[in-house]
């Protein structure tokens, strides 16, 4: 399993520098707070992966080995609907 405790020397690097830790590996994707949500709350085998160290909320799907990940700061304005989606939803 991919995590910031199984790497040495973390206490040392920055916020930014822990983040780019992770984007560099195959199975871990940043995603925006909508997809987050979406995956959250889906029907899928999905488990949390946050990892606090580097401001990041995760999940983490078995069947496809891969960890989803997006920043605390972006899911808060998202949950404070300080960055609304560009396109508007439409009842139709």
């Amino acid at each position: 399993m991919v995590g910031l405790k199984a790497n040495r020397g973390l206490n040392e690097k920055t916020l930014w520098e822990r983040r780019e830790l992770l984007r560099s590996q195959a199975n871990v994707h940043f995603i925006e707070p909508e997809q987050f949500c979406s995956l959250a709350v889906s029907c899928r085998r999905i488990t949390r992966a946050d990892e606090s160290a580097a401001g990041l909320k995760g999940l983490y799907s078995e069947v496809e080995d891969a960890f989803y990940y997006v920043e605390e700061e972006q899911l808060d304005r998202y949950r404070e609907g300080l960055c609304a989606p560009a396109t508007s939803l439409e009842l139709v």
